[in-house]
């Protein structure tokens, strides 16, 4: 039997986005280390300090990194929320790939209209608001730190856009269901 277009399109979407996980969880240890080089910390990490932490030898610098991204980076307000923020997004964001992918294994099997879609779609709208609430609270950080310059920010922008998101993930959850019951009582009927 040939495959329809459609699940030819979610084969690709699938591959895609298992390397996009992968991808993802080969950057988790650097969340951290990230964040308190973002921060600009006085004193603290600088490009000039990230190399030389590799001047001796690889491995010994990649230990290095990961104290000095656990010591440091914890030990100030500001790269903290920024690496906790990171990693809420992060893990979230690993959540919504593995649901999208079970939604999309399910497309490519030719069954769509399944009970686990609708659950994978209230998963993902649950990720959607933790991000957005994450978002929530690194934006009010900064605004009692930096003032009305944290609403123009990238992390104002994501409140707005994930609540959206987990609301259409919500929405789209709902329609799941009801087709998958639809499906369910014309089956019988036949």
């Amino acid at each position: 039997m040939d495959r329809t277009p459609c699940q030819k399109i979610a084969d690709a979407l699938i591959v895609l986005s298992v390397l996009a996980l992968l991808a993802e969880t080969l950057l988790l240890p650097w969340i951290s280390a990230f964040a308190c080089f973002r921060s600009g910390i006085p004193g603290g990490l600088t490009f000039e300090g990230l190399m030389s932490t590799f001047a001796y030898d690889f491995d010994d610098g990649l230990g290095n990194l990961i104290w000095i991204a656990l010591a440091e980076c914890w030990s100030y307000p500001d790269s903290a929320v920024l690496s906790l923020f990171l990693w809420v997004v992060a893990v979230c964001g690993a959540l919504i790939l593995v649901q999208g992918i079970r939604i999309l294994t399910t497309v490519a099997d030719g069954a769509p209209f399944s009970p686990q879609n609708a659950q994978a779609l209230r998963r993902a709208a649950l990720a959607c608001f933790a991000i957005a609430a994450g978002a929530l609270g690194r934006t009010v950080f900064t605004l009692f730190r930096e003032g009305a310059a944290a609403l123009v920010s990238y992390t104002a922008l994501f409140v707005p856009l994930f609540v959206m998101a987990g609301l259409f993930c919500l929405g789209f959850s709902g329609l799941f269901r009801q087709a998958a019951e639809i499906k369910e009582e014309n089956d019988l009927t036949v």
